[in-house]
Formats: structure tokens, C-alpha cells, sequence
């Protein structure tokens, strides 16, 4: 195999790995958003407070969202953008 189908493949599955994950979320998108904008004005203070506020107030699955986070090494909320956002947003 030639080094630039072999980049191809290589490059074809990352952004499958990335479109699986990205179907793996159990909430909106919408969430980094919030989030964005929450921390920019207040700061994280080392918890997943925001992220419960807006998982309730959009009425989306608190206990498996957080399960979920907590399985892809995140527990506040600076850390969802750093973790999942910049992740996904790389596709």
C-alpha cells in the first residue's frame, strides 16, 4: 500500500472515530454554547454545576449525561468544553 492511501484510510478512520463518538452524546450540542458563555462571564468553580442546570432546564438526561462525562474523564465544567468540545470539533 502506497504512503498516501495508507494517509487516506488513516485520516477516513479518525473522522469515523469521531463521528462515533459524536453520536455517542446524550445531550445537545447546545450545551457548549451555554457553557462558552456561562464560564466566560463566572469562571468554573470545579464543578459540573452549569452543565446540570442546562441539563434540566432542557429536560435531557441528567444521570446518564453525567455518567457518560465522567467515562470520558470530565468533571466540571471547563472541562466539558476542553474535553468534548475541542474533541469533537476537530471532525
Amino acid at each position: 500500500m502506497d504512503k498516501n492511501k495508507k494517509k487516506e484510510l488513516k485520516q477516513k478512520y479518525y473522522v469515523e472515530q469521531k463521528m462515533t463518538f459524536v453520536a455517542t452524546l446524550p445531550f445537545s450540542s447546545m450545551l457548549f454554547d451555554y457553557l462558552d458563555e456561562i464560564l466566560g462571564e463566572h469562571g468554573c468553580d470545579d464543578t459540573l454545576k452549569y452543565t446540570i442546570k442546562f441539563l434540566e432546564d432542557n429536560e435531557l438526561p441528567i444521570d446518564e449525561s453525567l455518567n457518560w462525562l465522567q467515562d470520558n474523564g470530565v468533571f466540571c465544567d471547563c472541562e466539558v468544553l476542553a474535553n468534548i468540545e475541542d474533541n469533537i470539533s476537530e471532525i
